[in-house]
C-alpha cells in the first residue's frame, strides 16, 4: 500500500470513526432510562432520557475527583516526614537537544535541602550542544556528566546511568523541571523509613500562555482522573518527578525502550506489587508546550504509547500476570475506552441544549470548574501559574480533545506509525 493511499484510508477511518462515536452518542443520549426507587411506603419511578443520566454521572464522579485533588494539593507537609541528611541519593537527568533548558533542572536540585545529593545528567553522544552545556555544570563537586551507552531513548538513559552508578537510591527528572527544593527530602523519606519503594510528586506545566494553560489544565483534570483510580490500589508512577530504590528498579528489570516508557514502569510496579506513593502537595513544574501543533503532537504521542503499552499487555509481553497482571490490563483498556466515551459523552451534552434543558446542560461545565478553580488558585499563588489566559474557559474541550486524540492515535498507530516520536521543542520558558 503506497503512503498516499494509507493516508487517505488513516484520515477517512478516523472522520467515520467520530461520526459513528458522536452517532452512537446521540442515540444513546435519545433513549429513555426508567428508575425505580422502593421508599417501603411508596414506590417512585422516574423516567428520563440517557443523555441525563450520563450528564449526572460524569458530573458527579468529576466533582468528586476534583474534591479528593484539592484535599491532597492543599494538605499541609509533615516536617517529619523529611531526612535532611541520610543516605546518598543520584538525581538521574536524561537530556537530549536539551542544552536551553537543562539548567532548570541542575540549578534547582542544586538548592535542594537535602545534603547527599548528586546529580548525573546522562547525555547522548551526537548531542554535542547539550554536552557541552553539561560539562559546563560538571565543574561543580555534585554533578557529573555520563555519556549514553545505550542511545536513542530516555529509557535507556536512564537504565545505563542506574547501572553505572554506585548507589541504592535513585530521583529521575526531565532537564526542563524545576524542582521544589524538599522534594529529594521528602522522597528519601518514604523510601527510608515508610517502606516505599517509588515515591511521585506532582508535576505541572508552567503556565505563561494560552497554550500553556491549555495544557495546564488538561495535567489537572488527568491528576484529578487518577485519584479516583488510586483507592483500588493503581497509583501512577512516571519517570520525572520520581524517586525509587534500585531493589525496586531492578525488580521490574528497570524501563522498557516504549513510547511512554513511564506508563509501562507504572504497570510493572503494580504487577510486581511494589509500593508507590504519590505526594501532590509537592509540585514540580516542567516547561509546557507553546504552540498547539507541538501540544497536539507530545499528546499524541503519549497515546501512541498507551495503544503500544496496551499491545503489550494483550500479547503477553509482561512477565507478571495473574490478579494483578488482569487488573493492570483491565485499568490500560478502560482507560482508552473512557477517552472514547467522552467523544460519545459530548453528543450527549450538546443533545441537553438542543433539547432546552439548559440547567442539566450546565452541570458538567460547573463540575469542571469546581475542580479547576481550587487546584489553579494554589498554584497561582505558588508562582505555577503566571498568567490567567482567557484560553482557562476552554477546558471543557479537553475532555473530547483527548478521545478524538485517541482514536486518531490507534489509526495512525496501525496504518502509519514508523516508529517516530515527536519531539517538543524548549526553549526555556
Amino acid at each position: 500500500m503506497t503512503g498516499p493511499v494509507r493516508s487517505i484510508i488513516e484520515r477517512t477511518g478516523y472522520l467515520v470513526a467520530v461520526v459513528a462515536v458522536l452517532a452512537f452518542g446521540a442515540y444513546e443520549g435519545i433513549q429513555r432510562e426508567a428508575i425505580s426507587l422502593d421508599l417501603y411506603w411508596v414506590i417512585v419511578r422516574i423516567i428520563a432520557i440517557d443523555a441525563i443520566t450520563a450528564t449526572v454521572v460524569f458530573s458527579t464522579l468529576v466533582t468528586m475527583s476534583g474534591l479528593l485533588l484539592t484535599r491532597e494539593v492543599y494538605s499541609e507537609r509533615n516536617r517529619a516526614e523529611r531526612v535532611l541528611e541520610g543516605p546518598r541519593i543520584t538525581a538521574i537527568v536524561p537530556a537530549y537537544q536539551d542544552a536551553p533548558v537543562i539548567g532548570e533542572s541542575v540549578e534547582t536540585l542544586l538548592a535542594s535541602n537535602y545534603l547527599n545529593l548528586d546529580v548525573s545528567i546522562v547525555v547522548e553522544p551526537d548531542d554535542e550542544p547539550t554536552l557541552s552545556v553539561a560539562r559546563e555544570y560538571s565543574e561543580h563537586p555534585d554533578v557529573q556528566v555520563l555519556v549514553n551507552r545505550n542511545p536513542g531513548s530516555k529509557a535507556g538513559a536512564i537504565n545505563d546511568a542506574v547501572e553505572r552508578l554506585d548507589t541504592d537510591y535513585f530521583a529521575v527528572f526531565d532537564a526542563d523541571e524545576r524542582i521544589d527544593p524538599e522534594f529529594v527530602s521528602i522522597a528519601v523519606h518514604y523510601l527510608t523509613n515508610a517502606d516505599v519503594d517509588v515515591f511521585q510528586a506532582r508535576r505541572v506545566p508552567r503556565v505563561t500562555g494560552p497554550v500553556e494553560a491549555l495544557a495546564y489544565c488538561e495535567r489537572l483534570l488527568f491528576h484529578a482522573g487518577y485519584k479516583l483510580v488510586e483507592p483500588l490500589g493503581f497509583t501512577y508512577c512516571r519517570s520525572s518527578s520520581s524517586a525509587f530504590t534500585r531493589e525496586a528498579f531492578e525488580a521490574v528489570d528497570g524501563l522498557d525502550d516504549l513510547l511512554t516508557e513511564d506508563l509501562d514502569f507504572a504497570h510493572k510496579c503494580f504487577r510486581a506489587g511494589l509500593s508507590v506513593h504519590q505526594s501532590r502537595n509537592i509540585t514540580n513544574e516542567m516547561e509546557a508546550p507553546h504552540t498547539l501543533w507541538d501540544l497536539w503532537g507530545q499528546r499524541k504521542r503519549w497515546r501512541l504509547g498507551h495503544i503500544e503499552v496496551f499491545l503489550k499487555a494483550i500479547t503477553s509481553g509482561y512477565e507478571r500476570g495473574g490478579l494483578r497482571g488482569a487488573l493492570s490490563t483491565l485499568r490500560i483498556i478502560s482507560s482508552l475506552a473512557a477517552s472514547v466515551f467522552l467523544v460519545a459523552l459530548s453528543a450527549k451534552v450538546v443533545l441537553l441544549l438542543l433539547l432546552e434543558l439548559e440547567l442539566i446542560f450546565l452541570l458538567p461545565f460547573v463540575a469542571i470548574g469546581l475542580t479547576v478553580t481550587p487546584v489553579l488558585k494554589h498554584d497561582v499563588r505558588q508562582g505555577h501559574v503566571l498568567e490567567i489566559s482567557p484560553a482557562l474557559a476552554l477546558v471543557p474541550l479537553v475532555y473530547p480533545a483527548f478521545g478524538l486524540l485517541t482514536i486518531r492515535s490507534a489509526f495512525e498507530y496501525f496504518l502509519s506509525w514508523d516508529g517516530e516520536w515527536y519531539r517538543v521543542e524548549k526553549v526555556g520558558a
